[in-house]
């Protein structure tokens, strides 16, 4: 498991039982709701774009 603001390009991780590979991560400031986000671009096996929005604390499945 990797804190999804410690995602680098090329990390192999898993959502809704999709493997992606991280292309970019974005993570935001800490805005008025208290918590920052990150934005991840990964790609799936056939080359499909994903964008998941997420916080920046939560946990991602690596392989």
């Amino acid at each position: 498991m990797t804190l999804a603001k410690n995602l680098k390009n090329g990390d192999k991780i898993v959502i809704n039982l999709m493997n992606l590979t991280v292309e970019n991560v974005e993570v935001s400031k800490i805005a008025k709701h208290g918590k920052a986000k990150c934005r991840i671009e990964a790609l799936t096996k056939n080359n499909e774009k994903k964008v998941l929005i997420v916080l920046a604390d939560d946990e991602i499945a690596s392989q």
